[in-house]
């Protein structure tokens, strides 16, 4: 069976690691608390957005390349959103913090740039190209925010056309 071309807009989901930092109860207060550094994992909600094809297109929808960029989807980096400093987890401190543990609330990333995906280096099908670059997969594995790593993975779903396969 066949793999889904990806298109314009499709999801990519999973999880990426990022340094943060912000402030952790003080082990010896005063004060209260203390400066905290290290990483977190986030979700990562984006969509494929960024150099796509521009000479074929599945219904209507230019069709993802192993070059084309996925974005977070709006709100995703913003205050309340999945991918802001309070919305991590599996924190692991910096050496030297003496916080040990972070308060979710005070933890900004300091990653730059944030919320951008780049199809890893396996992704795309062995067989069809355009113009010589591979086509993206609907599984593909998706490098995302350029950071420290994808613990969990992000993966490219083909939500966008379901009539155009193919087998690798």
């Amino acid at each position: 069976m066949g793999h889904l071309l990806v298109v314009k807009g499709d999801p990519v989901r999973g999880t990426d690691r990022h340094h943060v930092q912000g402030l952790g109860p003080n082990p010896a207060p005063p004060p209260p608390t203390a400066p905290y550094t290290g990483t977190g994992d986030y979700a990562y909600r984006g969509s494929v957005t960024e150099a796509l094809s521009t000479f074929v297109t599945i219904g209507g929808q230019p069709v993802a390349l192993v070059t084309s960029r996925s974005g977070l989807d709006p709100g995703e980096d913003a205050p309340g959103g999945g991918h802001a400093g309070p919305a991590g987890g599996d924190f692991v401190p910096g050496p030297g913090t003496v916080a040990v543990t972070p308060i979710p609330a005070t933890l900004q990333i300091t990653d730059t740039p944030l919320g951008t995906g780049v199809p890893n280096s396996a992704a795309g099908s062995a067989l069809l190209t355009v113009g010589g670059v591979r086509v993206l997969l609907d599984g593909d594995a998706v490098d995302t925010c350029d950071g420290l790593g994808t613990p969990a993975g992000s993966t490219v779903a083909a939500h966008g056309q379901d009539f155009v396969t193919c087998s690798g």
